[in-house]
């Protein structure tokens, strides 16, 4: 009787019933079955409930928690799983092995620029990272992310590219340090007509600066050959003996007046191709006296030595030089007939000069020494500015 029971359960020694229609007692399928064992896929704990598991930590059944997904890298954190979204956090929310990269589905982005030539400077279409990282830049406005040499503010090489990205690809004489022109003149022929502004000129000494150029006043094309502010210290000795701080330059005198800077340049103005000079004074942000014009052929001796340059001649009477010669009378350089030896009979003017109206007085355009009285006259028979009192500035043009 009892061998009756065990055939008709199916004839299992283990008492397990079969699992399928055509399973057998040896694991094997019969049938249409591949002859593949029966296996479950691995299952692995979820603690975060976040739909995926922690590779690190099996589960033993695929049942209540635990899922087949094992791709969570913080199993402790439901934000954090493959496909979150990425955060400004420090942390690699969806789980590529990267920390706040930027991506598609980056959430709080910081706005930057791709920069691809490295420039420091990228196109503006805006890229959202969450740090300034490789290839990214804070400046956008590149016209060309593909060119080192273009980028705002870039020297124009006058090629016919516009590498300054400022719209126009010029390629005219002074648009930048790579051509620059020989004067202000030789800037607004090129152009026909211009803009007062800096400009770019080639320098005796070599090299090139960018100068503020006058291309309105008397026809236009000065060039600012010299610049002194009241709230610089005022030593002039050796004005014209080669350049002197030319960047200073590139600012207008109405300009240098109101900036607060100390400023003493000038360029070496004896080996520059000009024909013409005049002078002017500027107080608070505005030209207080312009000097008529004075042909280069009236001036008496070379720039940066010490004597007159005009005496009795065009209605006025330039001297300058250091304290040795302005001051203590010890004669002049080229002095003309009628003049005084110590520079128009004055004991004040120090390491400077004197371009007045007056044959004997200390007026109009003077810029007195520091080992003198220490100032700079504003405007013809106006006011007095002490060194280093800002708001005053004279200047030299030629053209």
């Amino acid at each position: 009787m009892l061998l009756l029971l065990l055939t008709a359960c199916g004839g299992d020694p283990a008492g397990k019933p079969d699992t399928g229609p055509d399973a057998d007692d040896t694991g094997t399928t019969t049938g249409t079955d591949t002859g593949t064992p029966d296996t479950a896929p691995p299952c692995y704990a979820d603690a975060d409930l976040d739909g995926y598991g922690d590779l690190a930590v099996p589960a033993p059944w695929c049942a209540g928690s635990s899922v087949t997904d094992a791709s969570d890298c913080d199993d402790t954190d439901f934000t954090v799983h493959p496909g979150a979204p990425e955060v400004c956090n420090g942390a690699d929310d969806d789980c590529d092995a990267r920390v706040d990269d930027a991506d598609d589905d980056l959430a709080d982005p910081l706005p930057f620029y791709a920069d691809a030539d490295g420039d420091g400077y990228g196109d503006d279409g805006v890229v959202g990272a969450c740090v300034l990282g490789d290839g990214l830049t804070l400046e956008g406005g590149d016209c060309d992310d593909t060119d080192v040499t273009a980028y705002p503010g870039a020297d124009e090489a006058c090629d016919g590219v516009d590498r300054d990205c400022d719209g126009s690809a010029s390629t005219e004489a002074g648009a930048g340090r790579g051509c620059p022109a020989e004067s202000c003149l030789a800037a607004l022929e090129a152009r026909g007509t211009a803009a007062d502004g800096g400009y770019w000129l080639a320098l005796a000494s070599g090299g090139a600066a960018e100068v503020w150029c006058d291309m309105t006043t008397d026809g236009g094309g000065w060039t600012l050959g010299m610049l002194s502010t009241s709230a610089g210290a005022g030593i002039h000795t050796g004005f014209g003996g080669g350049d002197l701080d030319p960047d200073d330059l590139g600012a207008s005198p109405e300009a240098a007046t109101t900036s607060g800077a100390p400023v003493l340049a000038w360029l070496d103005l004896e080996p520059l191709d000009w024909a013409d000079l005049r002078v002017a004074s500027y107080y608070a942000g505005t030209e207080t006296y312009g000097s008529r014009v004075i042909p280069r052929d009236r001036l008496r001796i070379p720039f940066g030595s010490d004597g007159y340059y005009l005496y009795g001649e065009e209605g006025y009477y330039w001297c300058g030089g250091a304290a040795a010669y302005t001051d203590a009378g010890i004669g002049g350089v080229d002095t003309p007939p009628g003049a005084p030896l110590d520079c128009k009979g004055h004991g004040s003017l120090g390491s400077g000069w004197d371009f007045s109206e007056s044959p004997g007085a200390n007026a109009g355009l003077t810029l007195c020494g520091s080992d003198g009285s220490n100032c700079l006259a504003t405007a013809w028979g106006g006011s007095w500015l002490y060194y280093p009192t800002a708001g005053g500035a004279q200047a030299i043009w030629v053209r």
